[in-house]
């Protein structure tokens, strides 16, 4: 809670309790549009803090990391183009298979990928290790097919097995037809914000994979050479607390994101789908997020697992 010490205002300025009742009355008398697809709490619109709605993107979900509780909801159902945060399945299939990050790939002519990539070199082995480094850091399309590949025997039916996971997670409104987001037929590559928020939550519990989401340079060495793999999401090391995270985009599917912030031993979690600005969006709905306390009589209306 805010408090101000007593202090003399001249009569020409307005007093704290006018400009006070003049603020709410012009929002009490707002006409502007509204939309049933916002899901709002009351802002208790601080200085410096900007309301959730003036956000671009057409999906958002900010939800309490520990209790659960969803914070901010904008067409959280709706299904949208995932870009490479699809990458987060694929990490999840692929880590749950092989329990862990064990092993060798030997890199096919089919594992090649553009237009992010290592690259992968025919006939050279990459670890399983420098693979996933590679798929959650750089974000690297020819990494996921390698990997895909190397658990199912083909990306048909890895791609089996990432649509069967989504299920088996309750993700009723998602389907994918590659490992990496890449651009697909209409109408087979989507998900929602809940969906990938279900999705990211099951990646991040493992603590090695959280690590390498949350990791901004890496240095490996393949056939093709030494690479430094650069972590896309720009709030890392920028914004206070920023954590593990994966980002997306294509011209279909604008920014994707999906992101974990701690600060003061609290973490929330945020997905964006279709926006012209995650940077943007994303700090504006963090910043809101940390400013409430989240209510214990919301928790269960959750996304937990």
């Amino acid at each position: 809670m805010l408090t101000y010490a007593p202090r003399h205002t001249p009569k020409f300025l307005f007093s704290p309790v006018l400009f006070a009742l003049t603020f709410w009355l012009g929002l009490f008398c707002w006409t502007g549009t509204a939309s049933a697809q916002f899901h709002f709490r009351d802002y208790n619109t601080r200085p410096r803090l900007t309301p959730p709605d003036q956000t671009k993107a057409v999906g958002a979900l900010l939800v309490d990391g520990q209790t659960g509780e969803i914070l901010y909801a904008r067409n959280p159902d709706m299904r949208l183009l995932p870009a490479s945060t699809t990458k987060l399945m694929t990490a999840l299939i692929v880590y749950e298979k092989l329990g862990g990050m064990r092993g060798s790939v030997i890199i096919s002519e089919a594992d090649r990928a553009e237009p992010s990539n290592i690259p992968v070199v025919p006939g050279e082995t990459i670890s399983v290790n420098t693979l996933f480094h590679a798929l959650l850091i750089e974000s690297a399309n020819d990494a996921a097919r390698a990997l895909g590949r190397y658990v199912a025997g083909s990306n048909e039916a890895f791609v089996q097995m990432m649509n069967q996971r989504a299920l088996a997670l309750g993700c009723f409104n998602t389907h994918f037809d590659n490992p990496n987001g890449l651009p697909a037929p209409a109408g087979t590559h989507y998900t929602s914000c809940a969906d990938l928020m279900r999705i990211f939550r099951a990646v991040i519990a493992y603590p090695e994979l959280r690590r390498i989401l949350s990791t901004k340079e890496y240095a490996i060495a393949t056939v093709s050479g030494r690479h430094i793999l650069r972590n896309h999401n720009r709030l890392l090391g920028l914004y206070p607390g920023m954590g593990p995270a994966k980002t997306g985009w294509t011209e279909a599917a604008r920014h994707t994101y999906a992101a974990a912030v701690t600060q003061n031993g609290r973490e929330i979690l945020l997905i964006l789908l279709d926006s012209p600005n995650k940077w943007a969006d994303a700090q504006i709905l963090f910043n809101w997020g940390f400013a409430h306390p989240s209510s214990p009589e919301a928790q269960g209306s959750s996304y937990n697992q």
